[in-house]
């Protein structure tokens, strides 16, 4: 089984060589090249990279293709913006300002509002002085709790937990979660952010993305000891973004997409980048469902303590592939990739410290 496990990766990895490079992944057409604005008509997951390698968000409207929107761009050359083939885009006038775009750009409708991110932004100041309190409900604004420690309590690895807080197209900041903080954050409609949370000994989840098309962006902070899971995800067509932030102590996973839920799919994107593990890892840093076209984007991942036992394999695992399946099914692990359709993160893109 080894020797089947190195083949398939030694495989992958001639093949991605053997190749040319690409500025658009597979069945995706460019709409812009960097630096200029595009827009699309209805929530889509958007590809900006170059030479095979992307970082994905979803998006709805104008948005400025660059770093800034997508959290990171591939060096050597212009980045371009593409959709999958046949998605619907709309001209964006050239009077509108760069930041009535940037601001447009994470803007999605809430089954409950039309409110856009950047009114959403502007909104802090009416935020009821409750709002840090636990099984608060977050919708169309932002909170900064000032941080403040908050939790509630613990049910060991009990799915059945309530959230501390749950965001509807909203953002939650400078917050601690104690180890008493039940089931994490749960974002569920819309897009949300979690910037410069800090989870001082996660119990479930440190937080789930429950947003169906939407992207949960969780930008700053750390999280320690999750034994299981640190960032689960269970909503389909839909992103899940961490960057520049740290984890500490043993956990199990940095971010998983769901291997059995019920009513079971995808495709799930996870962005990460500038990210740094200091600890353990008992299982895998990312995990994908292949059959469902998960994909994981990985950039400038350190890793304490990485080894490389042979050229395509570390030790922890970087990359896992799996097949997905329905709540009650076995699921299967295919086993540790590099550069592939699912796992796109070179060697070169993971380092030790």
């Amino acid at each position: 089984m080894k020797y089947v496990k190195f083949s398939l990766g030694l495989a992958a990895l001639l093949l991605a060589g053997s190749a040319s490079a690409a500025n658009r992944p597979s069945g995706y057409v460019t709409i812009c090249t960097e630096g200029k604005t595009c827009a699309v008509t209805s929530s889509t997951n958007v590809a900006f990279g170059r030479a095979d390698k992307f970082f994905y968000k979803t998006l709805v409207g104008s948005f400025v293709c660059n770093e800034a929107t997508f959290g990171g761009r591939v060096a050597g050359g212009t980045n371009e913006c593409s959709v999958p083939s046949g998605t619907s885009t709309s001209s964006v006038s050239s009077s509108k300002s760069s930041s009535s775009v940037a601001s447009s750009s994470s803007s999605v409708a809430s089954s409950s509002s039309s409110k856009s991110s950047s009114s959403v932004a502007s909104s802090v100041s009416s935020v009821p002085a409750n709002s840090c309190t636990p099984g608060s409900v977050i919708t169309n604004t932002t909170v900064d709790c000032g941080g403040i420690t908050v939790g509630t309590s613990c049910n060991g690895g009990s799915e059945s937990q309530l959230p501390l807080f749950t965001l509807n197209n909203a953002t939650i900041r400078n917050v601690r979660l104690n180890a008493n903080a039940a089931d994490g954050i749960h974002c569920v409609s819309g897009n949300c952010r979690i910037e410069n949370v800090v989870w001082e000994d996660v119990c479930e989840d440190a937080a789930t993305n429950k947003s169906e098309g939407g992207t949960l962006t969780i930008s700053g902070g750390s999280a320690n000891a999750a034994e299981d899971k640190t960032f689960q995800h269970n909503s389909k067509n839909s992103t899940t973004v961490i960057e520049n932030f740290n984890t500490y102590g043993q956990i199990g996973k940095l971010w998983r997409s769901c291997g059995d839920c019920s009513n079971n799919g995808g495709p799930r994107y996870v962005s990460v980048n500038n990210v740094t593990i200091n600890g353990t890892v008992t299982s895998t840093v990312v995990a994908v469902n292949r059959n469902y076209g998960d994909k994981a984007t990985i950039r400038n991942l350190k890793v304490k303590g990485l080894t490389r036992p042979t050229a395509i394999t570390t030790k922890p695992r970087i990359c896992e592939e799996w097949l997905g399946v329905e709540k009650g099914g076995s699921t299967v692990k295919y086993g540790e990739f590099f550069n592939t359709q699912y796992c796109d993160v070179s060697p070169s893109d993971v380092s030790s410290f």
